[in-house]
Parts: C-alpha cells; sequence; structure tokens
C-alpha cells in the first residue's frame, strides 16, 4: 500500500496532497479550545483534566517533530508521512468515540504523536518536489496553509460544537484524512537522504525527546502548580540538564539524529529563533482572545470563530505573495520577516488602547487585520529561509527543528500570557474589589471567575471585575509586543548569502540533480 507511484506526478497534485494533510492537522491544535465546555460537561470532566485535551496534544507535537523529520531523510519521506496521517485519521477516529476523558487524552497523545510525524515532512516533501525557481510560491501556499489551519480552527470548531456535542471535531478528520491518504498514495513521490544510513540513533531521540518533555511539561503546568514550586523548577533543571546531554550523546555516535553542524548556520538559526518568538506571541496569545471574546464580550463559539474571518482572508491572500517575494528578495528575505512581526506588534499596539467599553469593531478587529497581514508575510518566508539555509538532503531534519521551534514558541506563549493575566488579576482585583466593599467568599468568588475572563452577573464586583479583565487582556497586549519586537531583531539577523550545495539532492527515482544554491552564513 505504501508503494511510492511509478511515474513522477505533477508536483502541483504533490503540493495539494500534502497541503490537505497540513491544512487538517492545524486545524485541530485550536479547534479543541472550542469544544472545552461541551467535552467537560459530556464526559463529566474536571477543567484540569479537559485541559489535557490540549496540553498532551502540544507535548508530543512540540517533542517529536525534529526526531521524525529525520526518520523520514533516513528512511523516505513520503513512507513515514503516510505512517504519521494513518495514526492521526485512526486516532481522530478514536476520539470521536472516547467514553470518558482519560480515553480522550491518551488518544489525543496518539493522534498529536501523527501530527508531529506528517508536520516536518510536509514542507521537506515540497523542498524536494520543487525546482529552486518554483519553491518559494511552494512554500508560500504551503505556509498559508499552515496559518490558516491555525486561524481556522476556533471557527469549524464553533460550527461543529452544538450545545454538548462535541465528537464532530474530531470525526470531521476520519473522511478528510481518507481524501488525504488517496491523495498522498497517488500523488506523493518518494525521497530520502541518499547520503545516510538506515540507521536510527535511539539514544539522541530518548534523550532529546526527554529533555524537551520536561521543559514542555513545567511550561505547561507552571500557572497550575506555580512557576516557583520544586515540581515546576525540577521539570526545568531537569530538562535544561538533558539538552547537553543530548549533545554529549550526538557527538559519541557514529551517526546522530542531529547534525551539530546545522546549528553554525547563522542564518537557520536565526530564523528558527524568529519563528519561535512569533509563534509565541500571535498562536501563543490566540486561547486568551477566544476567551477575551467568548467569556468577557459574551460572543458564543461560532461568533468567536467567525471574528477571525477578516485575518483568515489576509493570510490566503498573502500565503502565496510571501513566498514568491522571499525567493526573489533572496538574502534580503529578513525584510519580509521583519515586516510580518512589526505588522502584528502593532497590533498588540493598537489593543493597548481599549477600554471596558470597547467592542469587537473597534476594539479588536482593527488588530486582528494587522494580524491577518503580518501572519500571511511571516509563516512562509520564515520557512523559505529556513530551507534555503541547508541542503535540500537535509530538508527533513531542517523542517523538523522549525516546526520544534514554533511549537515550543507557542507553548512557551500560553504559559506566559496565562502567567501575566493571572498575575495582574491576583494583583489588583482583590484590593479594587475590598475599596467597592466586596470582601469574603463573594470577593473570592469575583477573582475566580475574574481568572477565567467571566465578570460577574450584577453587583458592585461587576464593573470592578470587568475593569481588572480589561486590564490583565492590556497587559496580554504589552507582552505580546515585547515578543514581536524580540521576532523582528531576531529577523534582522538572519544574513545570508547564495552558495552552491556541497552534494546534489538525490531524485525520486534515485538519480541525482545538479546542486542548488543554498542559503549560507554571510560571516558578518
Amino acid at each position: 500500500m505504501l508503494r511510492a507511484p511509478a511515474l513522477p506526478p505533477s508536483k502541483w497534485l504533490t503540493l495539494i496532497a500534502t497541503c490537505l494533510g497540513l491544512g487538517m492537522m492545524m486545524i485541530d491544535t485550536f479547534i479543541v479550545n472550542v469544544a472545552f465546555p461541551a467535552i467537560g460537561r459530556d464526559l463529566d470532566a474536571s477543567l484540569s483534566l479537559t485541559e489535557w485535551t490540549v496540553s498532551g496534544y502540544v507535548l508530543v507535537t512540540g517533542v517529536f517533530p525534529i526526531a521524525m523529520g529525520r526518520v523520514g531523510d533516513i528512511f523516505g519521506r513520503r513512507r513515514v508521512y503516510l505512517l504519521g496521517l494513518i495514526a492521526f485519521v485512526v486516532a481522530s477516529g478514536l476520539c470521536g468515540l472516547a467514553q470518558n476523558i482519560e480515553q480522550l487524552v491518551v488518544l489525543r497523545v496518539f493522534q498529536g504523536l501523527g501530527a508531529a510525524t506528517m508536520m516536518p515532512l510536509t514542507l521537506s516533501i515540497i523542498t524536494n518536489a520543487f525546482p529552486p525557481e518554483q519553491r518559494g510560491l511552494a512554500i508560500g501556499i504551503w505556509g498559508g496553509v499552515s496559518g490558516l489551519g491555525l486561524i481556522a480552527g476556533p471557527i469549524l470548531g464553533g460550527l461543529l460544537v452544538n450545545g454538548d456535542e462535541w465528537r464532530w471535531i474530531f470525526l470531521v478528520n476520519v473522511p478528510v484524512g481518507a481524501a488525504a491518504l488517496v491523495m498522498a498514495l497517488r500523488w506523493v513521490p518518494e525521497s530520502r537522504d541518499s547520503s545516510a544510513p538506515r540507521y536510527l540513533d535511539w539514544r539522541g531521540v530518548v534523550t532529546l525527546a526527554l529533555a524537551l518533555f520536561l521543559i514542555l511539561f513545567g511550561l505547561n503546568r507552571a500557572n497550575d502548580e506555580g512557576w516557583t514550586s520544586p515540581l515546576i523548577v525540577g521539570c526545568f533543571a531537569a530538562g535544561a540538564a538533558g539538552l547537553p546531554v543530548f549533545v554529549l550523546v550526538e557527538r559519541q555516535v557514529r551517526f546522530p539524529l542531529v547534525d551539530l553542524t546545522l546549528f553554525k548556520s547563522w542564518p537557520f538559526v536565526t530564523a528558527c529563533v524568529s519563528a519561535g518568538l512569533f509563534s509565541a506571541a500571535v498562536f501563543g496569545s490566540q486561547p486568551y482572545t477566544s476567551l477575551f471574546m467568548q467569556n468577557y464580550l459574551g460572543f458564543s463559539a461560532l461568533e468567536g470563530g467567525l471574528a477571525f474571518i477578516p485575518a483568515t482572508a489576509l493570510v490566503a491572500l498573502l500565503m502565496p505573495v510571501s513566498g514568491i517575494l522571499g525567493q526573489r528578495l533572496g538574502h534580503r528575505i529578513r525584510l519580509i520577516i521583519i515586516a510580518g512581526s512589526l505588522s502584528v506588534g502593532v497590533s498588540f499596539l493598537y489593543l493597548l488602547q481599549i477600554d471596558v467599553e470597547s467592542g469587537y469593531m473597534d476594539g479588536l478587529l482593527p488588530a486582528f487585520v494587522l494580524r491577518g497581514l503580518g501572519i500571511g508575510l511571516v509563516m512562509s518566508a520564515t520557512s523559505f529561509a529556513v530551507v534555503s539555509s541547508m541542503p535540500v538532503q537535509k530538508s527533513g531534519l531542517a523542517s523538523g527543528t522549525l516546526t520544534m521551534a514554533r511549537n515550543i514558541g507557542t507553548s512557551v506563549g500560553v504559559a506566559v500570557f496565562g502567567a501575566v493575566f493571572l498575575q495582574s488579576v491576583d494583583a489588583n482585583l482583590p484590593g479594587d474589589l475590598a475599596a467597592a466593599g466586596v470582601t469574603g467568599a463573594e470577593a473570592d468568588a469575583a477573582v475566580a471567575r475574574a481568572e477565567h475572563f467571566v465578570p460577574p452577573a450584577a453587583g458592585p464586583e461587576r464593573e470592578v471585575s470587568r475593569q481588572a479583565i480589561v486590564d490583565g487582556f492590556l497587559v496580554i497586549s504589552g507582552t505580546g509586543l515585547a515578543m514581536c519586537t524580540l521576532a523582528a531583531l531576531s529577523a534582522a539577523m538572519i544574513r545570508p548569502k547564495r552558495v552552491a550545495a556541497a552534494a546534489p539532492a538525490a531524485s525520486p527515482a534515485g538519480a541525482g540533480v545538479p546542486p542548488e544554491p543554498v542559503m549560507a552564513d554571510a560571516g558578518s
């Protein structure tokens, strides 16, 4: 069943096949957020347990992309992508049939493993399928689909969640995934790193996975357990200690999981850092923006999803343009990434002027337009900068590292934005309530509701809580502005030059192709 097509398919059909799987997978990143209340009610689960339907997925997709990208380089990108796609679709169907929250969490982890396998290999497959002169457009479309999926998740979730009925957010993946599987079997050619032996560095996989898991687990649980709790500090310390151990392991094995010389490429490193910071700002803040709209402004799940449509439309419009511009600008590709990062930064700056009377049209919509502009510019350009900084033979490893940087950035963003919001509410609201004459159990209840962006229905505590929620959202916006500024500064340090690749890439049929130009360190 996994046998490659006898004749090389059209590269555009390859792009369509991989983008269908990519879009389905990216939508699932945030679609579950909309279904949180319905899942909790239907499965009679606590909020802390329900949160693990997202946390388990995010942990796995943050830990494994770099390893799965390299596995594809070694054993065949098409083969490994198909296995990941099958795992994702099967897990999606089983998620829709889960009878309790424990089953759902386990199945979401399995689904995340499929996603962690698919994500880096979609970019690697496209990089190998297209010649250098068309790669910018292809990666532009790929990046646009990726950004669209992340934004469209809440929209589709709002359409599919009806009362306590949430199962279709997973079951819809079965027919879509089946179509993606058929298309991939017919239209995706096989490719691999012909210079890599068929050997997997399992010590490197385990060491890196454990170190990243501990760091991401700490980030995920820090706001609940406390950032200074022994559990969280221990996770951070053990994870940080595991990273140099991974480097030592890689230096001792003959065929390492990660070629450490990869990180000597300044364009590659700075592009990944910029991508991580941008994801932290944009996608790390998205759950809190949804909570603000639904719990504070009173939007329904569907209305909250539809509110993102202006941004979605801009991403769709700009997705091919960004890739083409990136290819034409060459070593000046950083200008697109800087412009996009600053556009999102300005969107956060705009949000700093909202108050308790602000609504969607005057408060959020202009910011969403600027955010869509930024996502449309950055996603494709950053992807192109990363894969262009490495020889095409290493595209799986390069795209896996980029995916890992983005996923870890999103996890960091979710944790940091949650921490600054809670700190703002917890530090200011109790005193403001006391000044308004609200104390005791009533004050505690108002603080607990405000921590979830929900103001009290009536009483003197309502207006005080509304102001505290808005103030906390302003702190989130200021933090997002700082992250975007750092992303733009990191992008400014992407200064590659054009050089010839050291060795030709293997074509899908195994024959050599002429050396391709790649981005390399400019040296200053």
